[in-house]
């Protein structure tokens, strides 16, 4: 972000300067990726930051004409819904593909920021322009490092991984935030691996699996709790340390969204709280007076977007409430100290830097320094500071009650419905792989089969663990068919991973289809 806006900033474009901070939150997305896919990953997010400012940015112009003509103050409706939309629409695709942090949270973030660009006398495509050239800078410079080291990505997530499963094998009581910790460099470096290309037979890949195989012998109980597990995390590995194998890579982007398509996925339950929760919070924002429709949307879409349990997601959710009024009071010192130009762009730069730092850790220190950030993106540094610190504070407090509110007012039902509908995907995709079996004769030839039976099959693990938060009567009754079903799946992919390049017989077959004929019928 310095680069190309110190060069604004030397060409007088001090207000496009923010502009330009906005885009060049792409690099973070290709951050620790291997290069072989590094390049993409940033250039779509970029295309999408810049999209979403030059959106917002139409809205703005349609919103503040009108009420700067005396139009009523209830034209910011269209602000408030248009950055709902964008919530809605990125809490469902990160959860649908179970992106990690930071998600769609930027993208949300400067897409309703754009739409006070408007009071600054900049068209849409000027502003979409602006934060194309961020993008365009982070994308250059986050491929940078690949001129001494196009292998190094991965490298390094496996030697990090080694420390870490080291350190943890070492430590005498493991705390579930460090079993956690230790869960997600695994699962991280086991992505890495499988974008960068990586064969079963790859070095990394045999280290990569040695770490699995002595963390999961490292501690017998590491497998999640249900009363501790939810406390820990905003998204959950999807993980079974059981498997002492390379794990299969995730199905395909459109598998993964054409199956949350329905209306007890964990993406769509997530999506209608936080639509439900952010349209309230601005609605009642408006009425309030207030005129940071977006900033409400954006409160309450932090709490709800990963679609946390309600004991957990109440916690994290008064974590970040705290982190936000920080915040404000952190830009207030900004405000006070007069900060602009060449003390404006290192300010810009000091909040983006710990923003991204903070952001895969700690939502809660991430929004102490997101707050700032945005507030000055959004060129509120030159509004009266008072009147900013009582708006926004309120306006966190607002979006806070709602989304609080419908974490624990949204039907206890729907996870229910959610986990016993992952029971039936995992038996009916534990029949399509037996069927493939038969067909193709070999698990090799059935590799599409056992992919999405591992992928239901965690996706259903980690559904008994939510239902067994929320809703421990349920659990208790239900948990011996969650058993089972585990162990008819796991079955039928150890077989799998036993056998190799050799022929499954159809004798095989039948008996591996017992335990998931015992499975349906127990369930039926």
């Amino acid at each position: 972000m310095g680069l190309p806006a110190g060069v604004a900033l030397l060409l007088g474009f001090e207000t496009e300067m923010l502009l330009i901070t906005g885009g060049s939150f792409a690099v973070i997305y290709g951050e620790g990726r291997p290069f072989r896919t590094r390049w993409r990953v940033m250039v779509i997010a970029g295309l999408l930051l810049a999209l979403g400012q030059m959106a917002g940015a139409t809205v703005g112009s349609v919103v503040w004409p009108q009420i700067d003509a005396g139009g009523s103050q209830w034209w910011l409706m269209l602000i408030a819904v248009f950055a709902t939309t964008v919530a809605a629409v990125v809490v469902f695709v990160q959860n649908a593909l179970r992106l990690p942090p930071p998600g769609g949270f930027f993208l949300v973030m400067v897409s309703g920021g754009a739409s006070m660009v408007a009071k600054q006398g900049l068209n849409p495509v000027e502003v979409g322009c602006w934060a194309l050239i961020g993008a365009a800078t982070a994308t250059a410079i986050g491929m940078a490092p690949a001129l001494w080291g196009r292998r190094r990505p991965e490298t390094s997530a496996v030697e990090r991984l080694e420390a870490a499963v080291a350190a943890y094998a070492a430590s005498p009581v493991p705390s579930v935030a460090q079993t956690h910790q230790v869960e997600t460099q695994l699962v991280s470096t086991w992505n890495t691996l499988f974008d960068a290309g990586r064969t079963r037979e790859d070095e990394l890949v045999q280290r990569t699996l040695a770490a699995h195989v002595t963390l999961a012998r490292s501690n017998p109980t590491l497998s999640p709790a249900p009363d501790s597990y939810g406390d820990v995390t905003d998204t959950p590995n999807y993980l079974d340390l059981s498997r002492h194998a390379v794990p299969l890579p995730i199905p395909t982007m459109r598998y993964r969204l054409f199956r949350s398509l329905h209306r007890y996925s964990r993406a769509t339950m997530a999506t209608a709280k936080v639509t439900v929760a952010c349209l309230c919070a601005g609605t009642v924002g408006i009425a309030f007076g207030f005129d940071r429709p977006d900033w409400s949307v954006l409160s309450a879409m932090l709490v709800l977007q990963w679609a946390p349990e309600r004991v957990s997601g109440t916690i994290r959710g008064l974590h970040r409430l705290i982190g936000s009024v920080v915040g404000v009071g952190v830009f207030a010192v900004f405000h006070l100290l007069g900060v602009h130009g060449w003390t404006l762009l290192v300010t810009l730069a000091a909040c983006q830097f710990c923003t991204e730092i903070f952001v895969v850790k700690n939502y809660a220190l991430t929004v102490v320094a997101s707050t700032p950030l945005a507030l000055l993106m959004g060129g509120t540094i030159h509004l009266p500071l008072g009147e900013v610190i009582i708006s926004r504070w309120a306006e966190i407090g607002v979006a806070t009650v709602f989304s609080l509110g419908v974490l624990w007012l949204f039907p206890r039902s729907a996870a229910i419905r959610h986990a016993e509908m992952l029971i039936d995907r995992s038996v009916d995709a534990m029949g399509a792989l037996l069927g493939a079996l038969l067909t193709t004769g070999s698990a090799q030839g059935a590799l599409v089969q056992r992919r999405d039976l591992q992928y239901e099959l965690l996706s259903e693990r980690q559904a008994a663990l939510t239902v067994a938060l929320d809703s421990p009567d349920f659990a208790a009754d239900n948990w011996p068919q969650h058993l089972r079903t585990q162990r008819a799946g796991y079955h039928v992919l150890d077989a799998c991973t036993s056998a190799g390049d050799r022929e499954i017989t159809a004798g095989e077959v039948a008996e591996l289809s017992a335990d998931v004929r015992d499975a349906r019928m127990r369930r039926d």
